[in-house]
């Protein structure tokens, strides 16, 4: 346990393992007297995710990469689908009777949609799930009573309003239970909040700067042998997802139409010619098919899987990315334009300038 000035300290070493959850709480009041600027959130997980230097690593979904590098272009394609989502969200809500009151903040706050996008798991955001109920932190690293798991500290700036901006700290935090809808439980059962890096962009100097382990004050692994960790507490297994919230079938629908409105087999029926023109002159042609959703066929044997699809038919505008299937590491993405309903024409990656022509 330290304080916030040897966050990046704490994120290297393991985790302090804790048996019980009236020893955790000892462990976090001691955490707080000697963090007294900061306001403590907790997050909890089965498992310690790391980074390639195998240090613990907290960034907000939309800038987790799975230790591939995050290009410009991916980035840029998670961007257009939070877009994509948060459209659907709004054109949603319109039509609910019992959101009248909170549409027109809904509607103007990027903050309020894509917290409310993130905690019911829509889409990846540019924000964090944290919580202040050290209890709803616990409940979520040990799911299932599962025999182990992991429990966080962050010290963050105090909360001054239900979206608080602190420019000194470049940190945004949305006080979920003052933002949602009073129709979304789920928020209240959790004391949620969202964090995140204040004027959030796609470009950045250095991606590290968006990971929340610079706030890290404490890395606990919280053992549960023989399922004694509660000891007489009682864990909100049960009511972290509560099953009459009218929010989550909301966003069950909106996760639906993603799917439905990104369809790329429904965009490239049967069979296509594929020609290609590399940057350096070399050209080529082959036929292409899209099945199963998003399996892509080259000369009928299968070469890519599809993924990163973003299709805007307002703009008529088709982006993806092709990632080899296997040993083979070769990923490119594309940018199409729609010129009609059988022909594409745009850029593949490295500049290859590519032509979709249905046979």
């Amino acid at each position: 346990m330290r304080s916030l000035d040897k966050s990046s300290e704490i994120a290297t070493k393991p985790a302090i393992p804790i048996s019980s959850y009236i020893e955790l709480v000892k462990k976090v009041a001691t955490l707080s007297f000697e963090n007294k600027d900061y306001l403590l959130f907790y997050r909890g997980q089965k498992i310690n995710y790391v980074n390639r230097a195998g240090n613990s690593s907290f960034y907000p979904s939309i800038y987790r990469t799975n230790n591939e590098n995050l290009t410009k272009e991916l980035l840029d394609i998670k961007f257009k689908q939070l877009e994509q989502a948060s459209k659907l969200l709004i054109k949603k809500l319109e039509s609910h009777k019992d959101i009248d009151g909170s549409l027109k903040e809904l509607k103007n706050r990027k903050y309020i949609r894509w917290s409310i996008l993130q905690h019911y798991e829509v889409c990846d955001t540019p924000l964090l799930d944290l919580t202040q109920s050290i209890r709803v932190a616990c409940s979520f690293a040990l799911l299932n009573n599962s025999s182990n798991g992991f429990f966080y500290v962050f010290a963050l700036p105090y909360v001054t309003n239900r979206i608080s901006i602190n420019s000194e700290h470049d940190i945004v935090n949305i006080r979920l239970i003052n933002i949602c809808p009073p129709l979304a439980f789920r928020p209240y059962f959790q004391e949620g909040y969202l964090v995140g890096t204040d004027d959030i962009t796609i470009d950045y100097n250095d991606r590290t700067d968006l990971d929340f382990k610079h706030r890290l004050v404490a890395k606990f692994e919280l053992i549960n042998n023989d399922n004694k960790f509660w000891g007489n507490q009682d864990s909100l297994e049960q009511y972290l997802k509560p099953k009459d919230d009218e929010f989550e079938n909301i966003c069950q629908y909106i996760r639906k139409e993603i799917v439905e409105e990104n369809n790329i087999e429904l965009m490239f029926p049967g069979k296509w010619l594929n020609s290609y023109k590399f940057d350096d002159g070399r050209k080529g042609t082959e036929t292409i098919e899209i099945k199963n959703i998003n399996e892509y066929y080259i000369n009928d044997k299968l070469m890519f899987n599809l993924d990163s699809i973003i299709i805007n038919k307002e703009k008529q505008t088709i982006e993806f990315r092709k990632v080899g299937i296997g040993s083979d590491n070769r990923k490119a993405f594309n940018s199409l334009k729609i010129i009609n309903n059988n022909h594409y024409t745009g850029i593949e990656s490295n500049n290859t300038q590519i032509t979709y022509t249905r046979l």
